[in-house]
């Protein structure tokens, strides 16, 4: 799409206050987009119990923007900036560990000031964002990703599965990157900046702060260039989580990919609900912190991914992923006996007891109940999964042509449990530039298992977006 030039570029515009004469400051909005959509959201019962509905089934309106713009001050020297935004109406009041009935949310995804240092270097100050990886599902090699700030029940669809990249957000930090005929070489670091004392707490009540720059991150890459089939990248982490990654991908045949990612962790890299303060919460003890990031040991996980592609741009693909630090069985098992015990199966533990009391201890197993929910939403929302193995199918098209449709649909099951997520999108552009879209997002599976622990969900959404 062409780019449009915009005489006002927010904050872009404040670098070239301190332009001097010698500098020609050129800003485009490079590319962007805004949508309507609605959303019939349905929910089954699950293991939240509160005074209210943990969950209500719903009509929402939501608007969302996003933009990407540019500034060139001078040959060497850039700044780009990407935001978000979004706007849901949702048509009743939602349930407890739901969202509010009006609610919005804005986002910086990047801020970077850039400069080429020389034809091959480059060095990015600011918000930056860093992805990588070559899987579908879960890339082991995408060491940088930061929690997501979407809300709890509401998203945007009308991405497809590309919905996560609205969330994205960089970290505030410095970035270089050397591109030699030898390959590709990248140094980031990613401070702290503020200390975390909301971990117990959902992420969408976090602040960008410490969504983004709350741990000490240092980041090294490699990637090779110029193999004949398969060029790998290495990455390394260090900082507060210690993590080596090795992935490749390259040509079986002229239709047929192969991906392949792994990495070996120093301890746990998401928070686990520690077994023994586990039994002691169902023993009626007072736990202060339940969920816990063990430091020892090695951690391991593995993605691996084939994809075909055919000459009238479809795509099929099939992705195994696993993980040693995921929920064993018996310890998943514990997990949900400690859900069930705060959500209501104290009671069974307790004496006869005065209504005034009954209604304190209620109180303070509500907020039991709220944290677990929380740091069980938040895994995923920093990209985790919580079991160990899981299977992946996926196929789309990418035609994009006036008159045609484009679908993409996408499952993914624990391999454990048997519980699973279900995506269907099917698109069709009206103009060069309009979009409209259909699709539902499901989840499905018992109270007891990852997918259906907040109750099985389905969502079915229609829409347009503008693109520019």
């Amino acid at each position: 799409m062409a780019s449009r030039r915009s005489p006002i570029c927010g904050v872009l515009l404040l670098v070239g206050a301190y332009s001097s004469s010698s500098w020609a400051v050129d800003c485009l909005i490079q590319r962007g987009y805004a949508g309507m959509e609605g959303i019939s959201s349905h929910t089954s019962d699950s293991l939240w119990q509160f005074d209210d509905p943990a969950f209500r089934n719903n009509a929402i309106a939501n608007l969302y923007l996003s933009g990407v713009a540019r500034c060139t001050l001078t040959e060497t020297l850039s700044v780009k900036a990407q935001a978000s935004g979004e706007y849901a109406i949702q048509a009743r009041q939602p349930g407890v560990l739901e969202d509010q009935r009006h609610q919005g949310l804005g986002i910086l995804n990047e801020a970077t000031a850039s400069w080429a240092v020389s034809d091959s270097g480059y060095i990015d100050v600011g918000k930056v964002r860093k992805t990588s990886g070559y899987l579908f599902s879960v890339a082991p090699l995408d060491l940088l990703r930061n929690i997501s700030s979407n809300m709890r029940s509401v998203r945007v669809f009308g991405l497809g599965e590309r919905g996560r990249n609205f969330y994205d957000e960089g970290a505030y930090g410095i970035s270089s990157s050397w591109y030699r005929n030898e390959g590709t070489f990248t140094l980031a670091a990613f401070p702290r900046l503020k200390r975390n004392h909301q971990r117990q707490e959902a992420a969408s009540e976090w602040d960008a702060i410490l969504r983004t720059n709350s741990t000490d991150r240092y980041y090294a890459s490699y990637t090779a260039t110029g193999l004949k089939a398969f060029n790998p990248t290495f990455s390394l982490l260090a900082g507060d989580r210690k993590t080596v990654a090795l992935g490749t991908s390259g040509n079986l045949t002229d239709m047929l990919i192969l991906s392949v990612e792994g990495s070996i962790s120093h301890g746990q890299t998401w928070r686990h609900l520690d077994m023994a303060s586990a039994r002691a919460m169902r023993q009626l003890a007072n736990v202060q912190e339940p969920y816990k990031v063990r430091a020892n040991g090695a951690q391991a996980d593995i993605g691996v991914g084939l994809r075909y592609t055919t000459g009238d741009q479809s795509e099929y693909g099939a992705e195994y992923y696993g993980q040693s630090q995921g929920y064993s069985r018996s310890e998943w098992q514990d997990n949900v006996d400690t859900i069930r015990f705060v959500n209501g199966g104290y009671g069974q533990s307790l004496p006869p007891l005065p209504p005034s009391f009954m209604a304190d201890i209620r109180n303070g197993y509500q907020q039991y109940s709220r944290m677990m929910a929380a740091e069980t939403d938040n895994v995923g929302r920093g990209g985790d999964l919580l079991g160990k193995h899981y299977l992946t199918l996926y196929t789309r098209t990418n035609k994009e042509q006036v008159g045609s449709i484009d679908w993409s649909v996408s499952g993914m099951v624990n391999l454990v449990d048997g519980s699973n997520v279900l995506n269907l999108h099917l698109s069709t552009p009206l103009k060069n530039n309009i979009e409209a879209y259909t699709g539902v997002a499901a989840s499905f599976g018992s109270k007891e298992s990852e997918f259906g622990t907040f109750g099985e969900k389905g969502n079915i959404y229609a829409g347009m977006r503008i693109n520019w």
